[in-house]
């Protein structure tokens, strides 16, 4: 048995090695129609970031006629995309998951006829879930979901009433708290059995993954009404649909298409701004000036970051704080044939959730995910088979590979959700410009917070407020 898993040791002599092996062979081979600074050095804006978020931003602000310069911290593109090989399959280590009912990541498939796939687990047919701690029950799905729909009914119940537009989600004020209230509270106060308190803590956990007294529970309802007020739907774009040849295959598309100078390894220390210019200064003194700035990176990664003048404290505070994400997803090889399975665990097992991802000739991929990486080492063998022996005690593992993103130093951190109180209280301030800063990340969408759609969305919405702001200035 072997692990190609990162661990916190090893995070920066390893990962360049990784990605090499993986995302940049595919992503980063081709040039992109780089356009020179004007002769004084100033770029129209310079994006900071290459996930989804930054690279979005940086083809609409390009294509739009705008000199763009675009500035990478690390060797690869993706941000907490990464898509790496594991076992013949090339697998997302972040980001994976799209669907329909996600109009702005659908539309850019669409428009570049990238071909889509389903994950094996949707053909499932042994379910394996917990009614308890250490009480293991196995079924058909069937059996699962006349437990977990009617449990699901009951937390999801005030998210029409609480959020009628979800693309608006402070519409209608939050009269009732739920914004205060954790998830935990929620599963509490609901009248349900005990058992199904238990499957939705374990659902919780890993919508916000991390522990359930972590989160926001309005926060929570965001996916049902964003999924059209229907469960199935939301399954739908939560874990079925993922691109053939993983997110780098529409990342790449998207980035052929710009026409920004792109570099990478470019970590910034510090921002400044004037009345009409932003100075972005690296870890390696070099330093760079735009009309604006468009920062696409992680709120968690915000507060990293030197700016002067100062952003608003709100921005640096929640920054600090960090959003919920900080679980574990671990991809483990198992040896033979077994039927195409779903697990669903307790919040307080190594692995919450497991299913079969990939269903070869001769073994099978799981893809699992856990509330938090203190319940399980994903560089020890030992217990990543101990983890998966709790959904399938006979099962083999081959290999594993897993990525640690709490470590990375350019996301701290995996999808995002709000703690309590950050959503009525501060999403509109995280959202809002800094002068000439301009600010694009999955974390603070509208819409499908947290997911490939939303940074799509937050960095499409950044570029456009850019252009015409630059518009205004060159016709006053």
């Amino acid at each position: 048995m072997m692990t190609n898993t990162l661990n916190r040791r090893a995070f920066l002599k390893s990962s360049s090695a990784m990605v090499a092996g993986g995302v940049a062979a595919g992503t980063l081979g081709f040039s992109s129609s780089a356009q020179s600074a004007e002769d004084d050095g100033t770029y129209d804006v310079i994006v900071v970031g290459s996930g989804f978020a930054g690279v979005t931003a940086a083809r609409n602000a390009s294509q739009a006629g705008l000199k763009v310069l675009h500035l990478e911290a690390s060797s690869r593109l993706g941000g907490r995309c990464f898509t790496s090989h594991f076992a013949g399959h090339d697998i997302d280590l972040g980001g994976t998951w799209i669907g329909w009912g996600q109009p702005h990541v659908w539309a850019e498939k669409m428009r570049y006829q990238i071909p889509i796939t389903e994950s094996a687990a949707f053909s499932a047919s042994q379910y394996v879930w917990y009614p308890e701690p250490g009480h293991r029950r196995g079924g058909s799905p069937d059996d699962y979901w006349k437990v977990m729909y009617e449990a699901n009914e009951a937390y999801f119940a005030p998210a029409r009433e609480a959020l009628p537009r979800p693309y608006s989600p402070l519409f209608v004020p939050d009269d009732k708290g739920l914004d205060r209230l954790t998830a935990k509270e929620a599963i509490e106060q609901l009248d349900v059995s005990a058992e199904q308190k238990v499957l939705l803590n374990g659902f919780a956990a890993i919508n916000g993954h991390s522990p359930t007294d972590t989160s926001s529970y309005l926060d929570q309802l965001r996916w049902i009404a964003l999924a059209g007020f229907n469960q199935f739907f939301m399954w739908d774009n939560l874990g079925r649909f993922r691109f053939e040849g993983g997110t780098k295959s529409l990342l790449t598309k998207m980035h052929e298409d710009s026409k920004a100078e792109f570099k990478t390894g470019q970590p910034v220390k510090s921002v400044e701004q004037t009345d009409d210019h932003v100075q972005v200064t690296t870890v390696r003194n070099e330093t760079y000036v735009g009309r604006k700035l468009i920062l696409a990176v992680p709120l968690n990664v915000i507060s990293t970051i030197e700016y002067t003048p100062a952003i608003s404290n709100t921005k640096m505070e929640i920054s600090r704080q960090r959003h919920t994400g900080s679980g574990v997803k671990l991809y483990a090889r198992i040896k033979g044939k077994h039927p195409l399975m779903f697990g669903h665990g307790t919040q307080d097992m190594p692995l919450t959730f497991v299913w079969t991802e990939y269903d070869d000739e001769d073994s099978q991929i799981l893809v699992g995910f856990g509330a938090s990486p203190e319940l399980l080492d994903t560089t020890d063998a030992v217990a990543v088979q101990e983890a998966v022996n709790q959904y399938l005690p006979d099962a083999e593992v081959i290999d594993f590979v897993s990525y640690d993103w709490n470590v990375d130093p350019y996301s701290l951190g995996t999808w995002c959700m709000y703690r309590p109180g950050w959503l009525t209280e501060s999403f509109e301030e995280l959202q809002q410009a800094e002068g000439n800063i301009h600010f694009a990340t999955a974390d603070i969408a509208s819409g499908w917070r947290g997911f490939i759609d939303g940074a799509i969305e937050s960095g499409a919405l950044a570029a456009e407020q850019v252009a015409e702001l630059l518009k205004e200035g060159a016709s006053a």
